[in-house]
């Protein structure tokens, strides 16, 4: 056999013998930081990076690396967050100053409450109290401009591209 042979069976050995990893689907980057680039703002990204054979609760190896739960593309980048204690610090937020139905009915009930409980505030970005029968805001913590708390997310990755093991995770600020 001549060397040329050789070297062609060699390199086709070679090519039909690699594997590819799960995950990396030919539609979609199999980095974060290219899929976030690719993806912009997308909030919930998990179903889109790992495909339709993604296992419930899966993260990326770099999300899990740094003790994140949640994480999300925002302006091209990749964001993270650790859930808390409560399990609200990286769920979507609503804006609303308009107190619920739960909280306009914790009012009713309980008169003079100086704090109405996160179970019953939900979502909501402000906190609240009742004065006398009527809600009241207590504060509201700042937003990004996709409604997260902007103090419990935090890049995933800093300025050189190495993953940012100094990122602050913040608790629920509520």
């Amino acid at each position: 056999m001549s060397l040329s042979i050789l070297r062609l069976a060699l390199a086709f050995a070679a090519v039909t013998s690699l594997t590819i990893p799960a995950g990396s689907a030919a539609s979609a980057p199999n980095s974060l930081a290219a899929f976030c680039k690719a993806n912009p703002n997308l909030d919930f990204p998990n179903r889109t990076f790992f495909g339709p054979k993604r296992k419930h609760g899966a993260l990326p190896e770099e999300v899990a690396a740094v003790g994140a739960t949640d994480w999300r593309c925002m302006d091209g980048k990749v964001y993270v967050c650790a859930g808390g204690a409560a399990g609200s610090a990286c769920k979507k937020m609503d804006p609303n100053p308009e107190p619920s139905s739960e909280i306009r009915e914790t009012c009713e009930d309980n008169p003079g409450q100086s704090f109405v409980a996160i179970a019953v505030i939900g979502n909501s970005s402000s906190t609240w109290r009742c004065q006398g029968r009527t809600p009241r805001i207590i504060k509201t913590v700042p937003l990004d401009k996709q409604g997260f708390m902007k103090e419990t997310w935090a890049p995933l990755f800093n300025e050189r591209g190495k993953i940012n093991t100094d990122a602050e995770l913040g608790a629920d600020p509520r």
